[in-house]
């Protein structure tokens, strides 16, 4: 045990230095760059959501140059970078993608332990996985979201449910298009079960943070619909989500395909959870939260990144079998994650679009139902 924590936190380690020699060399091109433009604004006196200034406030502020007439995060996250502004880009980037890596390998670790999956792959899939090389190398948020929504399910198993509701609104305030079908299911099993603390105090922070943002950039709600929310949504099958494989298939009619297949997907997790009662709570986490990235109406690949729950997960519910069986889901597992994903996401480039991508949450679901169905079989077999 000791020799696996050792491991993996060298092999965090060395992964945490090739972020920092990697990310040394994309100064300005990034998407944290585009995240901190709107701190830089407010420090500058700007608004960022003045459609007359902001789509060239990127020359004057160095950062990327935005795909819309307004900073396209909400006003709380502008808010919040403010430490982080006056630093240069490259410095910045690295704070902020090495710090948020480093709690996304605490977390898979964390997790990992919950689950009972072995630590090293575990903590591997956090680092050496295409969704992981996209997150560092775009800068983006998904090490801190996957951090986030593993301590809001481990401070909800450990009755801290206070806690787990403002880790749980603080993701949602980072990227609310990814949490609704799984905020859904938390707030059904919440009431269901009538835990309502993890609520109230997730609304409560919600408000506070929302009002905050009004009171110190007022007016910035309307710019911000009309030009990003709106643009968002209208691309919903252009993404590699669920939304884009709907339209794929189904043209048009791709609401009726997405709802089928969220559907679907949400009976197999919820037969899952409940032929493993003993692990049903991580199990309906996991697949949960996959379910929640994949059906968004608007996200990217990286995003994809928290669905390594449902690959730690499935290690976890395949490591009491034969070492044949934990060998064939590790190499499913990676399989998945690392030469699948990436030549899903090339794909992109001969389609001109990334709806491929779509595929890994559906596989990432499959892949912990399968490991479920493998256990409920071994367990049914007659013993000789």
């Amino acid at each position: 045990m000791r020799r696996g924590r050792v491991a993996a936190f060298v092999a965090a380690a060395l992964y945490a230095g090739a972020v920092l020699v990697y990310g040394s060399t994309m100064p300005d091109v990034n998407d944290y760059s585009g995240m901190v433009a709107g701190a830089r604004a407010v420090l500058a006196g700007e608004s960022p959501y003045n459609a007359e200034t902001w789509p060239t406030a990127w020359e004057r502020f160095g950062t990327q140059h935005p795909d819309t007439n307004v900073y396209g995060y909400p006003a709380w996250v502008a808010l919040a970078l403010l430490p982080l502004a006056p630093l240069p880009i490259p410095v910045g980037t690295l704070l902020f993608t090495a710090g948020t890596l480093g709690l996304a390998v605490l977390a898979a670790r964390a997790l990992a332990r919950n689950a009972n999956a072995p630590p090293v792959p575990s903590v591997l899939l956090a680092i050496a996985t295409w969704p992981a090389y996209l997150v560092f190398a775009q800068g983006q948020w998904a090490y801190l979201l996957f951090a986030l929504a593993v301590a809001a399910y481990l401070d909800l198993v450990a009755r801290r449910d206070g806690r787990a509701g403002l880790w749980w609104s603080l993701a949602v305030l980072i990227k609310p298009q990814l949490f609704v079908l799984g905020s859904v299911a938390l707030v059904s099993w919440l009431v269901r079960a009538r835990r309502w603390r993890a609520i109230g105090t997730a609304a409560a922070v919600v408000v506070v943070v929302v009002a905050a943002s009004a009171v110190a950039l007022p007016g910035w709600w309307t710019p911000w619909l009309a030009a990003v929310a709106t643009r968002r949504i209208a691309r919903s099958t252009q993404q590699p989500t669920f939304a884009g494989l709907a339209g794929d298939v189904a043209g048009d009619l791709w609401p009726i395909a997405w709802g089928v297949l969220v559907a679907a997907l949400a009976i197999a997790i919820l037969w899952a959870a409940r032929r493993v009662p003993e692990r049903g709570g991580v199990i309906a986490f996991a697949g949960f939260l996959s379910l929640s990235v994949g059906g968004a109406l608007y996200s990217w690949s990286y995003d994809q990144y928290l669905c390594l729950a449902c690959g730690i997960v499935a290690l976890g519910i395949a490591a009491d079998s034969s070492v044949r069986t934990r060998l064939a889901f590790a190499l499913a597992t990676f399989l998945l994650f690392a030469p699948l994903a990436t030549l899903l996401w090339l794909s992109a480039f001969a389609r001109y679009h990334d709806t491929g991508s779509g595929l890994v949450p559906v596989l990432a679901i499959l892949l912990l139902v399968a490991a479920v169905a493998m256990r409920v079989r071994s367990a049914a077999a007659p013993r000789r």
